[in-house]
């Protein structure tokens, strides 16, 4: 793992180098770091954007979840994502979501005759 300062240093170089909401690459697959403009009394900052990526690298959806690096927030999350009763419902949604798909495909197969 890299020296904490030395991280810290790269962070206030990224701040200053960076433009309002541009993004940059981690080391870690799905993790970028995000400048966050400033806004009213709050200066500007940086933050973490959560794109998971598929088996071959290329991010899952068009836009992630910017995260604020507040820890205590990222550690609720993290638990409402390992939560089962999420993991169960996420999946119910999705067999939901499949069945109307099949509906609906069901419905433009139908042809209707004049």
């Amino acid at each position: 793992m890299e020296d904490n300062s030395n991280i810290k240093d790269k962070l206030k170089l990224l701040l200053v180098q960076l433009q309002d909401w541009e993004k940059t690459n981690t080391n870690v697959p799905g993790v970028k770091i995000i400048k966050i403009p400033a806004k009213n009394e709050i200066p500007e900052r940086l933050g973490i954007e959560i794109n998971p990526v598929d088996d071959s690298g290329r991010m899952i959806k068009k836009t992630g979840h910017i995260v604020l690096t507040n820890e205590e927030l990222f550690i609720k999350y993290a638990e409402l994502f390992d939560h089962p009763k999420v993991l169960e419902l996420m999946q119910e949604i999705e067999l939901l979501r499949h069945e109307m798909q099949d509906q609906t495909q069901d419905k433009q197969n139908v042809i209707f005759e004049i």
